[in-house]
């Protein structure tokens, strides 16, 4: 986790504990949300591509 969670988990400040933990989840999920994001866009335009090659393929 972070510093900020451990010291907050010491002092027995649940409450910050409790926000810090969420913020950094929040972030580490948007990270692998964007990720993934990335790697379906790069799938998604290398079929696009292959499937106009095919389709040009087929006119001639």
């Amino acid at each position: 986790m972070s510093k900020e969670f451990v010291d907050a988990m010491e002092t027995g400040n649940n409450l910050e504990a409790e926000k810090v933990f969420k913020t950094a989840m929040a972030s580490k999920i948007g990270d692998a949300l964007e990720t993934k994001r990335a790697e379906v866009a790069k799938t998604f335009v290398q079929q696009a591509k292959d499937e106009a090659a095919e389709e040009e393929v087929g006119n001639d």
